[in-house]
């Protein structure tokens, strides 16, 4: 099929199921997903998978993280760092090593499988969570800023795991030392821009002033992460992390108000109608129904993440979110989407995984997107509210 026919019926299924999903009080990824897949040889197979669309998804790739680390501050992370530390244990790295564990025991995949597959199926996705909280009012509640931190934290986590595990040559111990100096370096940038913010905000503020500017400005952004992506990619990690540490060092006290504002809503507006269905739609193109003995494996892997991880969940609300009832504290941490299918992509790409074991991935992520949201309930934003202690950080959702 020819490119712009593809991806004119694969954009345009996408959208109005993805917009049918979210009326209907689900993310909108889970839409999408299912309209790759009904797309695709699983199904009605119009579309197949191919080197063109691939490429495409990569593209999209990058807007995609680079824009949820624009929406991100180091600030979010570091002021409730403790709290997030305790929440990124419960909701993330306790049940992915159950998991990883069942996976490699129990069903005998090999560790760096096991380990992708209970990653992609067990990390919390920023950009669902950020979208309920926002939904429920409680993104810039006290309650807010602690799940987005450790949401924040345990995403930063999962794709230095696949910078780890997809590494190739390049040893495990090379890329993790690697991923902890990126951080440190993103942290230490971070504070240079905050000391000289009046004279960046004022330079921003000029651009703005003209269309040509404003033009200039843009894309010297995106020329801002496109470098900090190429650079990871040449030393052996996924672009996908240097594309999300350059969007958290484009901050409101960076580029001023305007710009960032500006910059944001662009992001955004492309990324919702275009970068996002597309990408989703055909990250679910290579999907096949698998096996009989891979069921198993999905069931236990669901069954797992939500067992352990809500159980956990729950008492660690209980001592660190106390207004929060612990229902709504599940239900928020279990949401799935971007980051678990990027993971479950580039571990495809890179040869890491089969196409059943991604394929395990996306259905998960799937039941996990749409059932985890039903358990919130309507008392949350008054619970968030009386849990708050009232300070804002100034982030858009």
């Amino acid at each position: 099929m020819e490119i712009i026919i593809a991806l004119l019926v694969l954009l345009s299924a996408s959208l109005i199921i993805g917009e049918l999903f979210r009326r209907a009080g689900l993310p909108s990824v889970a839409g999408q997903l299912i309209a790759g897949m009904v797309l695709g040889p699983m199904v009605l197979n119009i579309i197949t998978p191919s080197d063109t669309l691939s490429n495409l998804s990569d593209i999209s790739l990058f807007f995609i993280t680079f824009l949820i680390g624009v929406e991100v501050t180091t600030e979010v992370l570091t002021e409730h760092i403790s709290h997030a530390l305790a929440f990124t244990a419960a909701s993330f790295i306790a049940p992915t090593v159950i998991m990883a564990l069942i996976a490699i025991f129990a069903f005998g995949l090999p560790p760096g499988q096991g380990v992708i597959v209970a990653t992609a199926i067990g990390v919390p996705s920023i950009s669902i969570i950020s979208v309920l909280l926002y939904r429920y009012g409680i993104l810039q509640s006290e309650p807010g800023h602690v799940i987005l931190a450790s949401v924040v934290l345990t995403d930063v986590i999962a794709f230095g795991v696949l910078a780890a595990t997809s590494g190739g040559a390049v040893s495990t111990t090379f890329i993790l030392i690697a991923v902890v100096v990126a951080i440190a370096l993103l942290l230490l940038v971070d504070k240079g821009l905050r000391s000289h913010s009046r004279r960046l905000k004022d330079v921003f503020d000029s651009l703005i002033k003209s269309e040509e500017d404003e033009h200039f400005a843009f894309g010297g952004m995106l020329i801002l992460g496109l470098i900090v992506a190429a650079l990871l990619q040449l030393i052996g990690i996924t672009f996908v992390l240097g594309a999300f540490f350059a969007g958290m060092l484009i901050s409101e006290y960076a580029v001023g108000k305007s710009f960032y504002g500006l910059l944001t809503r662009t992001l955004r507006r492309i990324s919702d109608s275009f970068f996002i269905p597309l990408f989703f739609s055909i990250a679910a193109l290579d999907v096949t129904l698998p096996g009989e003995s891979l069921f198993a494996l999905l069931f236990a892997m669901v069954a797992a993440s939500i067992a352990i991880g809500g159980i956990l969940d729950y008492f660690t609300g209980k001592r660190f979110l106390p207004k929060i009832s612990g229902r709504n504290t599940i239900g928020l941490f279990g949401g799935r989407g971007a980051v678990g299918i990027i993971i479950g992509s580039i571990a495809l790409l890179e040869g890491i995984i089969s196409t059943d074991l991604y394929s395990i991935i996306v259905f998960g992520t799937l039941i996990m997107a749409i059932v985890m949201p039903l358990l919130i309930n309507r008392r949350l934003t008054s619970e968030a509210q009386k849990g708050s202690k009232g300070r804002r950080i100034g982030r858009r959702p």
